[in-house]
């Protein structure tokens, strides 16, 4: 009976912690290629949660199906954010940066207040669960956590491996560098936070499957995705998703074996560690 619960548990810490990591992908994109903190990516994670519900509510359409227009709607979003916001400040001090996307997070927090008020919403949509002996397997967690999986893999093959990836690799290591060797570093900033706000409605639209949210939890998923990345590793995908899932497995043990209140203090509590242990996170690329 241990072990069955055991294993209940490491199941649904793996589900959470898959869905913090793909959350964290995009931020992760951003941090490591613009030099910037993107303290507004919790307002945008669930201005994408808020996207796939309307499409929901409105249109009928499965989270699955619509996740094609949600991505559109971030990567068209990200790339407003940074000819109005971004591009101005590149080349400003670190704390301009962070001014400016403080303010647009309470800007996107209150405008989603006004319009969609802070009731909890959530998809209603129930996808069969399976047993495999006492575990439960959760359809909808399932889900996600494929698409998380997934996700990472197709961002790492797509840096890896393609010639807009390798640009924002070489972007990453030295964009003077990258400038002269014909890449042009202005377009890989904006597709960059592209990508990065594509990333971050596709992690909203998984937690409004799985999760109920309010425009206020933008705070906290916000706080969850910089302990992401930087327990992860900032440039590296894979790390990323690693950091979501400790994550993920440590607040579900924190629940189950001592207090639900503590749990988000779990995630923090890593941070400490892995700065005080290992700096540049667990599967760092940056040098």
């Amino acid at each position: 009976m241990v072990w069955e619960i055991l294993a209940q548990i490491l199941l649904n810490g793996f589900f959470t912690g898959s869905i913090y990591g793909l959350m964290a992908l995009g931020l992760m994109l951003i941090w490591g290629v613009l030099r910037i903190i993107n303290i507004a990516h919790g307002a945008l994670v669930i201005l994408g949660a808020y996207a796939a519900f309307w499409l929901f509510r409105l249109y009928g359409l499965n989270p699955f199906y619509s996740l094609p227009l949600v991505l559109l709607i971030g990567f068209l979003l990200g790339l407003s954010i940074h000819y109005s916001l971004v591009k101005p400040i590149l080349k400003a001090p670190e704390l301009s940066s962070l001014l400016v996307f403080f303010g647009l997070s309470l800007v996107i927090v209150n405008l989603m207040l006004i319009y969609w008020t802070a009731n909890v919403r959530g998809l209603p949509i129930l996808y069969p669960s399976y047993n495999v002996g006492s575990v439960t397997v959760i359809g909808d967690r399932l889900l996600a956590s494929v698409t998380a999986i997934v996700t990472t893999a197709l961002l790492m093959v797509f840096l890896q491996f393609t010639h807009l990836g390798r640009s924002i690799r070489a972007t990453v290591q030295d964009d003077e560098a990258a400038s002269l060797m014909g890449v042009n570093v202005n377009r890989i900033y904006a597709i960059t936070m592209g990508i990065g706000v594509l990333l971050a409605s596709l992690g909203g639209a998984l937690i409004a499957l799985t999760t109920p949210f309010t425009p206020y939890t933008s705070d906290i998923y916000a706080l969850y995705a910089f302990a992401v990345v930087v327990i992860g590793g900032l440039g590296n995908p894979l790390g990323t998703l690693l950091g979501g899932i400790i994550i993920g497995e440590a607040e579900n043990f924190t629940v189950a074996y001592y207090s639900p209140g503590m749990a988000p203090a779990v995630a923090f509590i890593l941070l400490v560690l892995v700065l005080a242990l290992r700096p540049r996170g667990l599967l760092s690329r940056r040098r």
